[in-house]
């Protein structure tokens, strides 16, 4: 069915777009990750149409039903589903990285920013609190 082929097409870009998003998350390059931020949702678009399509010309029918009455189809179906898998692992490896990219970004910041205390009631109360603890 060519609307498998098709599906497997927008399924690879999406892919590759998630291998350079991994490129880009380890190089930090922000500008980069934003273009493809906005790339991705194009696919996806695309994606969720051939699903309509297909779910058209299929009807009730299970992928299980259809592929027994047309079995040139199995090799498709096999190529969307490794590549599903691929993006799902690669989509949780990236995930992972932002987290730990944020992580690591919140822990500069609050090197950087002067505690509430210190910032709000100056040297005094940090004398005080100082002196309180020793008492």
């Amino acid at each position: 069915m060519e609307i498998l082929e098709q599906l497997v097409s927008e399924h690879d870009a999406l892919l590759n777009l998630a291998k350079e998003k991994k490129t880009v998350l380890i190089q930090n390059d922000m500008k980069r990750l934003s273009q493809i931020v906005k790339e991705e949702p194009v696919h996806l678009k695309r994606i969720e149409q051939l699903e309509q399509q297909r779910l058209e010309r299929m009807g009730q029918v299970t992928m299980t039903e259809w592929l027994q009455d047309h079995p040139e189809d199995v090799a498709s179906l096999r190529r969307l589903l490794q590549t599903i898998g691929q993006l799902k692992r690669l989509n949780d490896l990236n995930a992972e990285l932002l987290e730990q990219s944020l992580h690591y970004l919140d822990w500069h910041l609050q090197l950087l920013i002067p505690e509430a205390d210190d910032f709000t009631y100056g040297q005094s109360a940090l004398d005080r609190t100082h002196f309180n603890r020793n008492a």
